[in-house]
């Protein structure tokens, strides 16, 4: 059989080639035996599969593939992983859809591992014998080609028709497999979609389907995944103050960098655009097994490291790990580069800072941010000083706003601090906001340390996400507010404070109020002059602008010319909701100008929608639809508990009021 084409019937989507089975069983046979190609042979991207099979010492006769899960291992990981719990809601949503047409659509992992599957119950009973079930193991090493291992091997889709099986026992089968790439670094695949059935029943919509589905658990986990790393970040920049004079490099739990300052770029010999989203071990050759290691552990550590210079001379290093977890949920970790070893080298106080934004780097024209920028200008201008509090969602821009009203008030020339109190356990925040005495609690340092009050003292402090602060914290925080003065834990004496309180909270505050969550009276504390900060999806063409400032910024770090935005990019950036608003336009930027080529953002760089569906069925719902079920069940499994609810999805709660008003849900 000659070579087939290539080309896509879709975007991202192979062409079924034309098989004719009885000739390629033919070749498959003299294969089988001699371990050469003879008349017709298979497509080029089976046969060096084939090739790889016998290498390797694969039966070509295998009837049923290894099992390398049991069931309780895959509940777990239905439960507890990110693929899991955004990918199955996506097949549930397909069954129907699949038993119509006698398909099976199955759910897999990294390492080929079938985790979940829906569809014909006949099919299903059948494909059990060759254990192409859940809890079987599906890599090409192990099996042979087929839709899940070739297509997370190639990172592409492929189908695998009949005899292009290598073994026989699956031959009777025809597989469209698509993998599922990680929507952070495009380049990490985190498991595939497959869909299988009869032979006799080859079908180019299933390519379709499967590709589509495929795309539909990317965009599901992006939100998730996206939402984890702002999370990490935001941990990882109330740390890293711990170490003003060192390298410090944020990593994810892939091992992929996510946040540097500019000492640790400095001793990897590369700018910040180089590093971003890039494996660790790329730049620290032969350490990412021990960091690993530390990462599954949640432990501290220490270890040498080689790394080259700006100038390309090997130096080596010490590098201390430090996990970022929440319970224990470990998200990723701060790398350390260049203290000295055996020690810790913490600043015992925070370095003074200073707001680092003004209002001109707030861009964009549209009414949403004048009204925005207009509030907060008048908030800058008071010479009162009273208390701000700026409403928005996630990723909108609260801080930089914060910095703004900081920068051009009257205490511009004091410390600017800044303190996530939704990203703190409760009983760290309190000692984060009020300091402490030597010995208050076990781990305490022994000279003591101060909150921030006291290290924002005649300046501004800045309390993000002011609504998750526990009812008992607020009663505090609202007696500071009114003797202006704090109390270190383990101290009685009470340190006089003058600090502007700039709050920032989500549109959930209200909610809040209204279950008793939060005081009313704090509220009227903070709120003397409220902000509201739009959602980048109200704010017309400034995303557009957006962009090409993000664009030109980071090309001008990375030392090149920024690309163009091609009319799809600039259609894409308008109709796209931004889940993840400002930050997830900027991340998109960044990977933007790492992927262009020619010096323009082509269609092919753009994000794509779901493709079609099988002709003739009920469309199954799109992305929307299907993330609003899975907002549904897992609010039902929390009992209606938002914030439990938040968390265990990974999205900011204020996504969820958002999707239930649209569903005339009553709040």
């Amino acid at each position: 059989m000659t070579e087939q084409n290539t080309h896509l019937s879709a975007p991202g989507v192979p062409h079924i080639p034309s098989v004719s089975q009885q000739q390629l069983s033919r070749a498959w046979e003299t294969f089988v035996d001699s371990g050469r190609f003879a008349g017709e042979s298979p497509r080029s991207v089976i046969a060096r599969s084939w090739e790889r099979s016998r290498e390797i010492g694969l039966n070509p006769r295998a009837e049923r593939a290894p099992t390398v899960l049991s069931n309780e291992e895959i509940e777990a990981w239905l439960v507890r992983e990110d693929l899991g719990r955004a990918g199955r809601p996506v097949l549930d949503e397909l069954a129907n859809t699949v038993r119509d047409t006698r398909h099976v659509i199955v759910l897999a992992d990294h390492q080929g591992r079938i985790l979940y599957s829906v569809g014909h119950d006949q099919i299903q009973e059948h494909l059990e014998r060759i254990n192409f079930r859940p809890g079987g193991g599906w890599l090409e090493a192990d099996v042979g080609p087929n839709g899940i291992g070739t297509p997370l091997a190639l990172q592409r889709p492929e189908v695998v028709l009949g005899v292009e099986h290598y073994c026989q026992g699956w031959q009777p089968w025809v597989c469209y497999g698509a993998p599922i790439i990680n929507p952070l670094n495009r380049r990490q695949p985190l498991g595939a979609v497959d869909i299988t059935g009869p032979v006799q029943n080859i079908s180019q919509e299933a390519m379709v389907l499967a590709v589509s589905i495929a795309q539909t658990v990317q965009s599901a986990l992006s939100v998730r995944l996206y939402e984890r790393r702002e999370l990490l970040r935001g941990l990882a920049r109330d740390k890293r103050s711990r170490w003003p004079d060192d390298g410090v490099i944020v990593v994810d739990m892939n091992g992929d960098i996510v946040d540097t300052n500019n000492r640790a770029s400095r001793c990897l010999g590369s700018d910040y655009i180089a590093l971003f989203n890039r494996p660790v071990s790329r730049f620290l050759p032969g350490v990412w097994q021990t960091i690993e290691q530390h990462l599954n552990e949640a432990c501290a550590g220490d270890l040498q490291v080689t790394a080259r210079s700006q100038g390309g001379d090997l130096q080596a290093l010490h590098c201390r790990i430090e996990p970022i977890a929440i319970g224990d949920d470990c998200l990723g970790a701060l790398l350390v580069i260049g203290a000295a070893p055996g020690r810790r080298r913490e600043s015992a106080v925070a370095q003074p800072a200073v707001s680092r934004y003004s209002f001109d780097n707030i861009l964009g024209d549209s009414p949403a941010i004048a009204k925005a920028l207009q509030m907060a200008t008048a908030a800058a201008r008071d010479p009162l000083d009273n208390s701000v509090l700026l409403v928005g969602e996630t990723g909108t821009g609260k801080e930089l706003l914060a910095h703004a009203i900081h920068a051009e008030g009257g205490r511009n020339d004091g410390p600017f601090i800044a303190i996530n109190c939704g990203a703190l356990p409760r009983d760290l925040i309190e000692s984060e906001l009020f300091g402490y005495t030597g010995g208050a609690f076990t781990g305490a340092r022994r000279d003591g340390q101060p909150g921030k009050f006291e290290l924002a003292h005649n300046g501004t402090l800045f309390l993000d996400e002011i609504d998750s602060l526990d009812p008992e914290l607020q009663a505090k925080f609202l007696r500071v507010l009114d003797n202006k003065e704090i109390t270190r834990l383990g101290s009685s004496q009470p340190l006089h404070v003058d600090v502007r309180i700039i709050a920032a909270a989500t549109p959930e505050l209200a909610r809040a109020l209204e279950n008793g969550r939060f005081r009313l009276d704090l509220y009227h504390r903070l709120c003397v002059l409220e902000v509201r900060v739009p959602a980048l999806r109200e704010r017309g063409d400034d995303v557009v602008a957006l962009a090409e400032s993000f664009l030109a910024k980071e090309s001008l770090a990375a030392g090149c010319q920024p690309p163009q935005l091609g009319p799809a990019a600039r259609d894409y950036l308008r109709r796209h909701a931004w889940p993840g608003n400002i930050r997830e336009l900027r991340n998109l930027c960044i990977r933007w100008l790492l992927t262009a080529r020619d010096g323009r953002i082509s269609d092919a760089d753009v994000p794509q929608a779901a493709a079609p569906r099988l002709a003739g069925d009920e469309p199954a719902a799109e992305l929307r639809h299907v993330e609003d079920d899975l907002i549904r069940r897992t609010l039902a499994e929390t009992g209606g508990n938002v914030s439990a609810a938040a968390r265990k999805l990974g999205i900011d709660r204020s996504t969820i009021y958002r999707r239930r008003r649209g569903w005339n849900d009553p709040l």
